[in-house]
């Protein structure tokens, strides 16, 4: 179990094919359902609480190694399937037929892997700071610092003062995972668990499931993906797209109960729709 991306109490369970998962779950005493799939829950731990006063939150950790079902031709791990796999499979193990989705970044990739293929479960669609490529990018401000870590963190908050620690902390807990050329492939790229471009565009058009983004005008991401991330808002059938001027990447660091506001919001409007 891997307990130290969990802040808190960590829960683990064994998939039907063996696989382990790690989680959290916090508002057991509600119906509702929500699941959020991230790296780690130390610094988005306020938002999961948060919803917690609502909602009953699975929170699933993404995993970087282990036991694998998804392949590429070549035999390397798809890890954008994997992870959308994994979530499904958790939520069967669990009993949970339909839920609602927030993915933050990395955490968006199982939701397009829901959207695709198993729309079906899905209640709503929380696609925050990131959205599928399918334009040419614009700037390369995130991935060309990454050698300086504590610099991008500086850069990713409102508040370096009081988030840049923690938020270290919490990406140590990645260890040699972090850094692997697999992983890394598939965390900022929710278009790969598609065919093709073409096949991601038709989905996004046609989808039925509610689906809400959100960005912040000072987020290095948004900035690089400009064009990527104002098409998804205009092709998406039905989306809400919701930008904060002045917000970065971190913006659990910065405001957590603002995300989670929204969360909210995306969900009561969803059940308009159904």
């Amino acid at each position: 179990m891997e307990s130290n991306k969990i802040k808190g109490q960590a829960k683990s369970l064994i998939l039907d094919n063996g696989i382990e998962l790690t989680y959290c779950e916090r508002g057991e005493e509600h119906n509702e359902v929500v699941i959020a799939g991230a790296f780690y829950f130390h610094t988005f731990m306020p938002v999961v609480e948060y919803l917690a006063q609502r909602f009953h939150v699975y929170g699933v950790v993404m995993r970087m190694d282990g036991k694998v079902t998804e392949k590429n031709a070549d035999g390397t791990t798809h890890w954008g399937n994997q992870w959308g796999k994994d979530i499904y499979d958790f939520a069967c193990k669990m009993g949970i037929e339909r839920f609602n989705y927030v993915g933050k970044c990395h955490g968006t990739v199982p939701g397009w892997w829901l959207v695709r293929n198993h729309p079906e479960t899905l209640m709503s669609f929380c696609a925050f700071f990131l959205a599928p490529h399918l334009k040419p990018q614009v700037s390369n401000l995130w991935f060309s610092n990454m050698g300086n870590m504590e610099y991008m963190m500086k850069i990713a908050m409102r508040k370096p003062e009081t988030g840049l620690k923690k938020k270290m902390e919490e990406m140590a807990s990645l260890g040699d995972c972090a850094t692997n050329p697999e992983t890394v492939a598939y965390l900022a790229s929710p278009e790969r668990v598609f065919e093709s471009q073409e096949e991601c565009e038709q989905v996004m058009r046609t989808t039925n499931v509610p689906i809400a983004y959100l960005f912040g005008t000072n987020d290095p991401l948004y900035q690089d993906h400009l064009d990527s991330n104002l098409y998804a808002m205009q092709i998406t059938k039905g989306a809400r797209g919701t930008i904060l001027n002045g917000e970065c990447h971190l913006m659990e660091l910065d405001c957590p109960e603002r995300i989670g506001q929204e969360c909210i919001y995306v969900i009561d409007e969803s059940k308009k729709s159904y």
